[in-house]
């Protein structure tokens, strides 16, 4: 019958019970076996020690061979009950003398003696010890002892489970029986033995009250004592010296301790001291460098005496050389302590080798020296990488070869390795034909402060850190460097680096009409690399080595009626140079259209300008020649002569990829509003528009399910789009909507902060036009098919080509990509100009004022804008300005080419908008029926309301001019001040003014 349980406490009880009796049970069987074990052994060593004792107390009887001794010896145990039987037997085995206890029933004696030794049998012990004299063995001792273990167990259940008291009154019991004459000094001796157990006292002995064998064992027990009481006396005391040298070596150790810790300290202060050192003497000697590199970059644009202006190169280059040993030592401090950061962004390839080719046509000066960079290979995607630190690595490996070199070739080469999905790998490499390395020297070369030699440095000059720190940053990229030398023969460094590869949709390389170009140079390495960057664009070069050469090429080719489209002409080569060349071919073919004659000089470009018949060539390139500096100097000159353009014309019609797409744009400037804007609109998409994040939130929960996603930026008043994207995030309906961040940093921190906010996905500024659709696609991917359905779109509004020179700093044919009508583009590029005008002196006053967090933030929005309105020289000096400010490193290093680069870009957007004004017509004249006092009187009075840039002024003006003015004029008034051009409007009003004079007079 189950019986069931309903109280805890019962079933507690029972819980406890059970564990209770369990470990009971447990240690009782413990216990038992314990007991057990010791009751047989306890048995088996009394047995021995007895018959030890028989032995030597019959020792003397077998020698003299007197059994009635050995006998009567025996007789003693005649009071030991737990003996069943005892003999003692001579060397030879025969029975020497013998004893039985009558009381043990079927108790006998071995005819023969069994083996020396102790056996345990079911209810008895036999032990059997030899006895042993001063002559050898003398004969052997038995004993038979009862061991009743059935007995035992009996008693030791009976003393567990019954009366603990009645087995303690039984032991007393037993133990007053055992006590007799011969139990008695063992049992003294065994108590001693138990004190000196307890109580580890090894001082105590046990008294001797026979003389006979138990008092001899008494003293050889005391004996021992003395013997342990004396070897733990010499261990005490070496315990206490260990212990005292321990405490010694303890407090050794301390004041070790002590010391290393004083000493670390020390040091860290000393490393703390060094970098405030390095700082401080950093910001001490930039800021002077930076006040003279750039009075020497003012003055070398002034017009000075030859000699002057010689002193003032000198000068600018001997600063550029400081500034490189800073900041060698800056970057490598930054290096050992962990600091540098790598970035991950789009990285263009050709815009790396743009800069490096003129880094390394600076640094090369006079040198006798061809510099070569071969095109970059076609990796069909996007690269992602730390550009910048790309061209820190190059910069150092093309510095040292130019410097090492005094005359010859140095050539930089770039190749794909392996491209796999996500990843590409690419091999970098810088060779010249210098003085070399021997071979016991390349092992160091990448250590810090080592060259080949000390002779080196004092030859060359430099710190000794370019390499070192170049395989630093090779390392943290995760990619290898290394060097393949031979003395008077020159070097190559080679690195190979892994990139992120991101596929573009649909990519396709540029399709470039064929062009048959002539390539004139005596140099065989330039030679060759023209003709392989005029095959990666799909044209069709031809070599020759002389002027001589080409002349004759080019007249060969006018007998069969046809002619080359480009000469690239080496200005110094022997011979026929350049430009006798290049009057050569004109006179040859006089009356008929020229080539566009391309000048490749390793020259200064003003002193080539400035020589006879430089005006019969179209472009100068300057070596060393790049993909892209090639592609531009030809697409230049043919837009001068008013050739179509060399890329194929671009269908009128291409595919929509955001037909139906509802996008939210949020960013504080206007001008990326406006880009983001005609991007998603040429896709199709319905595009809303907000200021900053809370103007975004405000509209997104009246309009909620109306957008599809949000692009974002991160950095703008009010709310910036980090905390904007948390509050979305956190709104129920709004939550799951997808948001990219729009930003024109693109460092890992950005893109983490972006992350943590709820940001769906990251796209750098300027927009690349197709992984910004990427990503709104993939983001976008669940909408209904018919949302996305692609629809045939119109061609581009405006102008597709672009008359007249081009600007330097504008990229004419990228912002065509993106605003498609140039009218607009120029319209935004006027506002950016007037809206930065003192921005460059803003920006100085907060890097002098130590305000850095507001400098970052105001380049942040210049390299933004820039990006977007085509700028590119621009945007990159504002990147690399703001990315020394993020890194903490001193901005003024970066200034010089800032300043230049948003000088020059407000220079060219002043001289490209005032081109297009140049070209509209002028507006029609006024009418001489009408009263021109009183029209010169408005327009003074307009003059007056435009000067305050508030069109609210302007428009009663406006009003009292209608009927006054020709409607096209007016019109044309009101169209400039409805697109904020105030000064393009008060040019008109003066030109009008001016006419009205001119017809007074």
């Amino acid at each position: 019958m189950r019986i069931r349980l309903r109280s805890i406490s019962t079933k507690l009880l029972l819980m406890v019970l059970a564990v209770n009796a369990c470990t009971l049970l447990g240690a009782s069987a413990a216990f038992f076996y314990h007991d057990m074990v010791e009751n047989r052994d306890r048995s088996v060593r009394e047995l021995t020690t007895l018959a030890d004792i028989l032995g030597q107390g019959s020792a003397t009887a077998l020698e003299f061979d007197d059994s009635k001794v050995a006998t009567d010896t025996l007789g003693q145990l005649r009071g030991d009950p737990n003996i069943n039987a005892a003999a003692i037997y001579t060397a030879g085995g025969k029975l020497f003398a013998r004893y039985v206890n009558a009381a043990t029933p079927g108790a006998a004696l071995p005819a023969e003696p069994p083996s020396a030794g102790v056996q345990v049998l079911r209810s008895n012990l036999i032990v059997m010890l030899p006895v042993n004299g001063a002559n050898g063995r003398l004969g052997a001792v038995y004993i038979d002892g009862r061991y009743d273990v059935a007995q035992w167990l009996r008693d030791y259940l009976l003393i567990f489970g019954v009366v603990l008291g009645g087995s303690l009154a039984l032991g007393l019991l037993v133990s007053f029986r055992l006590q007799r004459r011969i139990t008695r000094p063992m049992l003294a001796v065994s108590e001693v033995a138990q004190q000196v157990m307890q109580q580890r006292d090894f001082s105590l002995r046990a008294r001797k009250t026979t003389e006979d064998e138990i008092g001899e064992l008494a003293e050889s027990f005391n004996g021992m004592l003395q013997t342990l009481e004396h070897e733990i006396a010499e261990r005490s005391t070496a315990e206490v010296a260990v212990r005292t040298l321990n405490a010694e070596l303890e407090q050794r150790v301390e004041r070790r301790t002590a010391e290393l810790v004083v000493r670390t300290q020390e040091a860290e202060a000393a490393s703390r001291a060094k970098a405030d050192f390095l700082a401080n003497m950093s910001h001490e000697i930039r800021t002077p460098m930076n006040a003279v590199l750039g009075l020497a970059y003012l003055l070398a644009n002034k017009p000075l005496e030859p000699d002057a202006l010689d002193l003032v190169k000198k000068i600018r280059n001997a600063g550029r050389s400081l500034q490189t040993i800073i900041n060698d030592i800056l970057d490598f401090s930054k290096i050992e302590a962990g600091q540098l950061e790598i970035e991950e962004a789009p990285l263009h390839l050709d815009g790396v080798l743009d800069n490096l080719a003129n880094i390394m046509s600076a640094n090369a000066g006079d040198k006798d020296l061809e510099l070569v960079i071969s095109p970059a290979p076609d990796v069909g995607g996007e690269l992602h990488g730390d550009a910048l630190r790309l061209e820190q690595i190059l910069i150092n490996l093309t510095s040292n070869a130019i410097k090492f070199t005094s005359s010859g070739v140095v050539k930089v080469g770039i190749a794909l390795l392996e491209r796999t999905d996500g990843s590409a790998r690419l091999r970098f490499s810088v060779s010249d034909t210098g003085i070399g390395i021997p071979l016991e020297k390349q092992s160091h070369i990448f250590s810090a402060f080592a060259q080949a030699d000390m002779s080196t440095t004092r030859r060359f000059g430099g710190t000794g850190l370019g390499l070192a720190i170049c395989r630093q940053l090779v390392t943290k990229m995760g990619g290898e460097i290394g060097v393949i030398s031979t003395p008077g023969k020159g070097s190559e460094f080679w690195f190979s680096l892994p990139f992120k590869w991101v596929p573009i949709q649909n990519y396709q390389p540029a399709a470039l009409s064929k062009l048959e170009v002539l390539v004139a140079d005596d140099s065989d390495v330039a030679r060759e690399n023209l003709a392989l960057t005029a095959r990666a664009m799909g044209w069709a070069p031809t070599l020759t080595d002389s002027g001589e050469a080409a002349l004759g090429k080019v007249r060969n080719r006018l007998q069969g009626t046809e002619a080359y489209d480009v000469l690239l002409l080496d200005w110094k080569m022997p011979g026929l140079d350049g430009l006798a060349t290049a009057r050569a071919i004109r006179r040859t073919m006089e009356g008929q259209q020229a080539p566009i004659v391309l000048m490749v000089t390793a020259y200064s470009r003003d002193e080539l300008l400035k020589s006879e018949g430089s005006e019969l060539i179209d472009g100068v390139l300057n070596k060393p020649v790049t993909s892209s500096s090639l592609y531009n100097s030809v697409a230049q000159a043919m837009r001068r002569r008013g050739v179509a353009a060399m890329s194929d014309s671009p269908q009128a019609e291409a595919t929509q990829r955001l037909v139906g797409l509802r996008a939210l744009v949020v960013d504080d400037s206007d001008i990326n509003r406006e880009v983001a804007l005609r991007i998603l609109e040429s896709e199709g998409a319905t595009v809303q528009l907000a200021e900053n994040g809370l103007q975004a939130l405000d509209w997104l929960t009246v309009h909620v399910g109306e957008v599809d996603i949000v692009l974002m930026d991160v950095q703008m008043p009010v709310m910036d789009g980090y905390q904007a994207t948390r509050v979305l995030r956190g709104t129920p309906g709004l939550a799951d909507l997808p948001v990219i961040a729009l930003t024109a940093g693109a460092f890992k921190v950005q893109q983490e902060e972006a992350r943590e906010a709820g940001m769906n996905a990251f796209v750098a500024k300027p927009f690349a036009v197709d992984e910004l659709i990427a990503a709104i696609q993939r983001l976008t991917a669940q909408r209904e098919p018919a949302d996305i359905a692609s629809v045939e779109a119109v061609a581009p509004v405006g102008p597709q080509a672009e008359d007249g020179v081009p600007f330097e700093g504008i990229s004419v044919a990228d912002a065509r990509k993106v605003w498609q009508d140039l009218a607009v583009y120029r319209k935004f590029l006027a506002k950016f100009a007037r809206d930065n005008a003192d921005s460059a002196a803003q920006l100085h006053k907060l890097l002098n004022q130590g305000q850095e967090k507001e400098a970052t933030a105001l380049l942040h929005k210049l390299k933004g804008s820039a990006g977007n309105l085509a700028l590119p020289q621009l945007a990159r000096a504002a990147g690399r300005l703001e990315h020394r400010l993020i890194e903490g490193r001193d901005p003024f290093d970066e200034w010089a080419p800032f300043e230049a680069a948003f000088a020059q870009a407000l220079r060219s957007i002043a001289a490209f908008t005032a081109d297009a004004a140049a070209n509209e017509p002028r507006p029609a004249p006024v009418s001489p029926s009408v009263d021109r006092a009183r029209v010169a009187a408005l327009l003074h009075e307009l003059l007056d309301a435009l000067d305050s840039d508030n069109p609210d002024l302007a428009a009663p003006v406006f009003q009292r001019l209608d009927g006054l003015l020709p409607q096209a004029t007016l019109a044309a008034l009101l169209a400039s001040v409805e697109e904020f051009d105030f000064r393009r409007a008060e040019q008109m009003a003066r030109d009008l003014v001016a006419e009205l004079e001119e017809q007074r007079k």
